[in-house]
């Protein structure tokens, strides 16, 4: 069996040119990797895409559906960061203003098959969340509630979790209303932060 021996193919698919020529020249220097921007001419698919949420919009793995994809996290809201996670499977999310150091470090990390998240970001993330939530996870959320919350994070609507749970609309709701009193929160968006949780 032929072992592949040769450079790690990394595309980097940003909002940003200025950005994305920048990440090219901090990539290329290590030479277990190739770097191209979304505007090169590619013969064979990359390893891995480098996205920001403006390249999100376009769907990159369409063109390249084996590529695993890392997130550059340009300043998102926690929110926003949680919600895109459970949205998508990164492979790792990197801070626009990572040394060039530690994001190399990041590279072969993610490249060694684990998964990559900032020290500060997933802290923020998991520990800077209202008091109450901190606790979520000892209430009694029973699967399909947990079900639930992890749909409701992900921006689907009652009539949308009904047809996946294959239950009434006003199921949904009671559901709701009760989730709502078990952790403690007034609005769906309260409930993202504890789907990334629960899945954690």
């Amino acid at each position: 069996m032929e072992i592949y021996t040769g450079k790690t193919r990394i595309l980097i698919n940003l909002g940003s040119f200025l950005l994305a020529k920048a990440l090219q020249g901090i990539i290329g220097v290590d030479p277990a990797f190739e770097a191209f921007v979304s505007t090169d001419i590619i013969s064979s698919e990359p390893h891995y895409i480098i996205v920001d949420v403006h390249a999100l919009l376009k769907n990159p793995q369409t063109r390249w559906p084996d590529a695993k994809m890392i997130l550059i996290d340009t300043g998102l809201p926690e929110d926003e960061l949680i919600t895109l996670l459970l949205h998508y499977k990164f492979h790792g999310v990197i801070s626009a203003d990572t040394t060039p150091e530690m994001f190399s470090k990041a590279l072969h990390t993610i490249n060694n098959g684990q998964i990559w998240i900032d020290n500060d970001k997933i802290k923020a993330l998991l520990h800077h969340q209202p008091s109450d939530l901190k606790a979520a996870r000892h209430s009694n959320l029973s699967k399909k509630e947990q079900d639930i919350v992890s749909f409701i994070a992900q921006g689907l609507k009652n009539r949308e979790i009904a047809q996946r749970l294959c239950i009434s609309e006003q199921t949904v709701k009671t559901h709701i209303s009760r989730i709502f009193k078990k952790v403690n929160v007034a609005n769906r968006a309260q409930l993202v932060p504890l789907a990334l949780k629960l899945r954690i």
